[in-house]
């Protein structure tokens, strides 16, 4: 393994719509692009790696498909493949899909095949050449992944570590952990996949015991005693991410610091492009809150500066390393 960390942050690179009406298939708002320029620059100036998971919607806008052309020459930017099926053609002759099929697996395979051939059409006519792959809503599967690397595609950055959710057709990754997986080259495929886990865990140094606590906390019997904040409160562990929107990144430096101890090969950061605009997402609806993001950022990897422990990487570049060192 390698002897740092390697971190990168991702961005999920998609339009902006009212995540509490559903899936719609119809036209796409694409403000939150134009706020792309200024939230590189934060992370160029701190020397982080960024990859722009890109969606459809984005490389099909004249003006959104110039700036994501124009991030790709940043040095340590990587330009990947994100998916939102519902938008992306061929479309439902709905106005909106069900929750089942916005999950890109759960769709009949030639339909599946399909969005994906579209979606790697839009790349390819912005002369744009992805490697690396994130399933819109963490989808997934061995089909989706064999496709890809055929089309070069070879890094999967889908996994959501130890969760899953009441949607219909969610994903279920109770049983993955923050380990990568390598899916091996066989006689159809030249290359490996490497899942690359997203950073989702808990603070505690022992992340299985610190899993099998909060476990417990769900359980009716824990949750009747709020044993999840209790928990929280005394220090003893809580759920983490490292994600600069969600609620559960506010522990970030509390479980980074944890990181720097357990060391794993690398780390993942996301957000979503789309909480960069004021009311683009559920959970950036003001300027205020943007700006509490944006601090939120700067802090980390103004920390991530101090660590020498942790060194900038995107995707695919850190997948690379894992090829090169992994034992033969």
């Amino acid at each position: 393994m390698p002897d740092t960390i390697q971190y990168c942050i991702t961005v999920d690179t998609e339009e902006e719509w009212d995540w509490a009406s559903g899936y719609p298939t119809g036209p796409c708002r694409l403000a939150n692009i134009a706020q792309l320029p200024q939230f590189h620059d934060i992370c160029e100036q701190h020397g982080a790696a960024v990859v722009y998971f890109t969606n459809h919607a984005v490389l099909a806008n004249a003006d959104s498909r110039a700036a994501i052309q124009n991030l790709a020459l940043r040095p340590h930017t990587e330009i990947g493949l994100h998916i939102h099926p519902w938008n992306t053609p061929p479309l439902s002759a709905a106005a909106a899909v069900p929750a089942r099929e916005s999950f890109l697996h759960n769709l009949p395979w030639p339909v599946q095949q399909a969005k994906l051939d579209s979606t790697l059409a839009a790349f390819r006519e912005a002369n744009l050449h992805p490697t690396s792959f994130r399933g819109g809503r963490y989808s997934t599967s061995p089909q989706i992944q064999d496709h890809l690397r055929r089309h070069g595609v070879w890094v999967d950055c889908s996994v959501l570590p130890g969760t899953t959710w009441a949607d219909d057709g969610a994903p279920d990754y109770r049983h993955r952990n923050l380990a990568p997986v390598r899916r091996a080259p066989d006689e159809v495929h030249a290359k490996p996949v490497w899942e690359l886990p997203l950073t989702f865990g808990n603070t505690s140094t022992d992340q299985r015991r610190g899993a099998k606590l909060l476990q417990a906390a769900d359980s009716a019997v824990g949750r009747a005693l709020r044993l999840t904040g209790l928990m929280d409160r005394l220090g003893i562990v809580s759920r983490c991410w490292l994600n600069f929107e969600n609620p559960l990144g506010e522990r970030m430096l509390r479980f980074l610091e944890v990181l720097r101890v357990q060391r794993p090969p690398f780390v993942s950061f996301t957000l979503h492009s789309s909480s960069l605009l004021p009311g683009g997402s559920p959970y950036n609806r003001t300027a205020a809150d943007v700006e509490r993001m944006l601090t939120r950022l700067r802090g980390t990897l103004r920390r991530l500066q101090d660590w020498p422990e942790f060194t900038p990487a995107t995707m695919t570049a850190i997948a690379t390393t894992l090829e090169e060192v992994r034992p033969r």
